[in-house]
């Protein structure tokens, strides 16, 4: 499911979904703690050119001429991810590999080979709300790869003998993830953040789960789903724009256009809860750290993003500086109708209080307090510059401002906007978001080296603190 992705995504997958976030690994932002140099004005943006057009289906398709060298991306983005799972969890995630398995009369093996000599390989990725489906080619190849990832997306074989190997590895992966401390700690706090039921109750299936699938689960599961009116098609690269359009009105334009999209909302729950997860004999205490933060439709969402990189770069500072932590991040998620800030870290497992008060105690600070947030904006704004520097690049941002359904004008706008949020402005947002009564904590660690101590945190007073021997699953 969804956290699993975040594990073993390819840059096909930043297009859309899940990772549709800020992305901020912490320890790069410069945060309050830190002492960057002097920071320069943010290099300017301006969008290139494009064409979006709706064909009478609702097929969406957008051409970004970019580049000299003659090549191309061409990628589709189907509405249809694990927010779709219902109760099957990662059946999106099995439908996704099955149909690399084979389209257009081509095996696996042929599907590889028609695609290297086009100069590239297919590439398919599932996220939160979308499956990609895509491949970088020479640009005079576009058409012939155009066509062929039509029958890919549209009609795959889904053949039934391939269908016990696929299984076989999903639920080999799951497996050796389920024991994984960081998927331990992800996975508790979705089974806190979203309500049983709800697609993201269970970030994995359970034991065996995926194996139950049938081949007709697979082609229930892309009829359902998989339709002109969920999709949107992106073509980045040298092309003759008119040729292009031809080629895509015949490989989609008699797709039908299916049913409208249901799938359920995805506003994270409020805390404050910690759950304790013991691993006993862990030298080392995995936290993942939640709060729900607004949607990024909202008008604290630039803000958001400015408070993450400031706080994810002060509080990495401080965990390096004292020793007590091996791998800080904070980031942004942005889900269906909500957002959740986290901060994810694994401390050394005597400091671990030490570490948490640490943590709390920074939160507090920006609370409280108005913070210099000037070089974390500039250094934001050329990020996003230099983001959008490369076709993939610039595919993830439009496919997110897409996805997301934010103004047309966004990415042009994104440099005023952020350089516009002020210091009082991230301090407001940090007050109303990162509250102790609105977190959800999930500790994984081997509990009796400070689960006294921990449970008298101030910080954790209101909290209902509930203990674990493993993931909860129920």
């Amino acid at each position: 499911m969804i956290g699993s992705r975040t594990f073993r995504t390819t840059a096909l997958a930043l297009l859309t979904g899940w990772l549709a976030v800020t992305g901020i690994a912490a320890a790069q932002v410069p945060g309050r703690g830190a002492t960057p140099p002097a920071p320069g004005a943010p290099l300017p943006f301006e969008l290139p050119d494009t064409q979006t057009l709706e064909l009478e289906n609702g097929l969406t398709v957008t051409f970004v001429p970019w580049g000299m060298t003659p090549t191309m991306d061409v990628i589709v983005s189907v509405r249809a991810g694990n927010i779709d799972d219902g109760q099957q969890t990662w059946i999106a995630d099995l439908t996704g590999a099955m149909i690399d398995q084979g389209f257009a009369g081509l095996d696996q093996a042929g599907i590889a080979d028609r695609f290297a000599a086009m100069g590239g390989s297919l590439n398919t990725s599932v996220t939160q709300s979308s499956t990609l489906v895509g491949a970088y080619v020479l640009a005079e190849h576009g058409e012939t790869a155009l066509h062929l990832i039509a029958d890919a997306v549209r009609r795959p074989d889904f053949p039934a003998e391939a269908l016990d190997r696929v299984r076989s590895g999903l639920s080999r992966d799951i497996e050796l993830r389920r024991s994984e401390p960081g998927t331990m700690a992800f996975a508790t706090a979705f089974h806190s953040l979203f309500p049983d039921g709800h697609p993201y109750h269970l970030a994995l299936p359970l034991p065996g789960q995926v194996d139950t699938y049938s081949i007709e689960d697979v082609r229930a599961f892309h009829a359902a789903h998989f339709s002109a009116g969920r999709t949107h098609l992106y073509i980045a690269g040298r092309f003759d724009t008119v040729r292009m359009e031809a080629a895509v009105r015949d490989a989609f334009g008699d797709w039908a256009r299916g049913p409208a999209d249901t799938a359920p909302q995805a506003i994270p729950a409020r805390g404050p809860v910690v759950h304790l997860v013991d691993r006993p004999g862990s030298v080392q205490t995995t936290v993942h750290l939640v709060y729900p933060v607004g949607a990024i439709t909202s008008k604290d969402a630039t803000a958001i993003t400015v408070m993450d990189a400031a706080l994810g770069g002060a509080i990495a500072s401080s965990m390096r500086e004292a020793g007590w932590s091996y791998s800080p991040a904070s980031f942004v998620q942005w889900t269906r109708g909500g957002g959740m800030w986290t901060y994810t870290d694994d401390i050394d497992a005597p400091r671990t209080v030490l570490a948490l008060t640490t943590v709390f105690g920074t939160i507090a600070s920006l609370r409280n307090d108005v913070w210099n947030t000037e070089s974390t904006r500039r250094w934001l704004a050329s990020l996003f510059v230099m983001s959008s520097g490369s076709s993939y690049g610039l595919l993830e941002n439009l496919a997110l401002r897409d996805g997301f359904g934010l103004a047309h004008d966004y990415l042009d706008q994104r440099v005023p906007a952020l350089m516009g949020v002020t210091d009082r402005e991230v301090g407001a947002v940090a007050g109303a978001y990162l509250r102790d009564d609105r977190f959800t904590l999930v500790i994984v660690g081997d509990l009796d080296r400070f689960e006294r101590d921990l449970r008298a945190m101030p910080s954790l007073r209101q909290a209902d603190i509930r203990r674990h021997e493993a993931v909860p699953t129920d």
